[in-house]
Formats: C-alpha cells, structure tokens, sequence
C-alpha cells in the first residue's frame, strides 16, 4: 500500500512569506489547487486567514506566487548550468537535465506540483486554474522554456544535437526530469523499502544520462 506523505512543517525562522510559498508547494502538491484549503495553510504555518491574506490576497494569487517561486528555481538551477558550460554540448544537455532533475529529486512535492501545473494547462484541463502562462515571458516559466528552446536550438545549429522539433524535444525533456521526482517518494519506496534514497539517486542519475544520449545524440 503506498502511504501518502504529510506536508513538511517549514523552519520558524524563515520569513513567513517563505514560510507560505514553501508549505503552499507541499499542500498544492499533496491536494491539488481546488482541494486545498487556506485553512489548511494557516496550520501549517501557525498563521490564521488574515494573516495570510495580508500575504496573499487570494488563493489564486497564491498559486501564482508559487508556481512563480518553483519556475525561478528551475530557471536558477538551469541558467547557472548553462552558463558554466564552454559551450552547447551533449555532454553540456546532460549536465543541464541532470542539475534539473536532481534538483527536483530533492524536492518532490515541486515535481508533483509542475506535473498538476503541465496537466493543467489546456483550456478544459483539471487543476490550477490560475492566470500563469507557461509560455508568458515575463514570468519565470516563460523565461525557463525560451532558454531550453533557444539552447536546444543553438545545439542542433552546431551540429552538436539531433535535430528535433523543439516542441516536442522539450515535452521530452520535461517527461524525462519530472516523471521519477514526481513518483520516486510514492511508487518506488513502496516497491523498494530498503532502497537507499542515495542509491536511487545515482542509478536515476546514471539512467537519465543515457536516455539523454539516447535522444540527442546526433
């Protein structure tokens, strides 16, 4: 039987503006954006409802917040990766996937989060229902995908990467960092309790680099 996962208590000494994103991500994750209540958010962070809408003046904006907080990190960890390669490489693509997906590794509430986000994005779809485009370019999320796009592009024009079409090599790579950060914590420990979660890391990372491999190289 899979255990579902309580919503980690944040440190008190965080600001409680971080204190809210940080248990905001944990509950969107954990109950989706409809299910979730301020309620909820309150105890998890010891703060009443005036308290947060003096914060966030609605739920919606919330979710704005925190799918704005998830996508800078992403962009942080990526941007930084990409900038400290010589140049676009495979070796450099597998460097980006690698920061990204460890990164949500250690973070699978953020996964989770990004999956509800990603499944949510067509017009009937379920979820987040909350005016942040995945493709706005002012917003964190929009700059993420433009870096991705232009860099796989640059790649393909050196030669250095199979060409694909971006959209779909994006969707790829999506799929690839997401699926085990997002399941890891609910499927696999379940199938694998003495699993180490160090040894799940390194296999997860030897795995990626390979399908990396696998579908770019030229």
């Amino acid at each position: 039987m899979v255990r579902t996962r309580k919503a980690q208590r944040p440190a008190r000494g965080r600001r409680p503006r971080d204190r809210i994103l940080h248990s905001a991500i944990e509950l969107f994750a954990l109950h989706g954006f409809d299910s979730m209540t301020m309620r909820q958010l309150g105890a998890a962070v010891d703060l009443d409802n005036s308290s947060l809408y003096r914060h966030f003046s609605s739920k919606s904006v919330l979710a704005s917040a925190v799918l704005d907080r998830v996508a800078g990190d992403m962009l942080a960890v990526i941007g930084a990766t990409i900038g400290a390669s010589q140049s676009v490489s495979l070796q450099a693509l597998e460097d980006v996937c690698i920061a990204a997906s460890l990164h949500l590794f250690d973070r699978p509430a953020t996964a989770r989060l990004l999956v509800h986000w990603i499944m949510s994005m067509g017009k009937d779809g379920p979820g987040f229902q909350v005016a942040v485009s995945a493709t706005d370019k002012s917003r964190p999320s929009g700059k993420l995908l433009a870096k991705l796009r232009d860099w796989l592009q640059d790649g393909v024009r050196h030669g250095v990467l199979r060409k694909h079409a971006t959209p779909e090599a994006i969707v790829f790579l999506f799929g690839a960092l997401l699926i085990r950060p997002a399941t890891y914590g609910y499927l696999l420990a379940s199938l694998e309790p003495r699993r180490a979660r160090g040894a799940a890391r390194a296999a997860w990372e030897g795995e990626l680099r390979a399908a990396i491999r696998g579908a770019f190289a030229p």
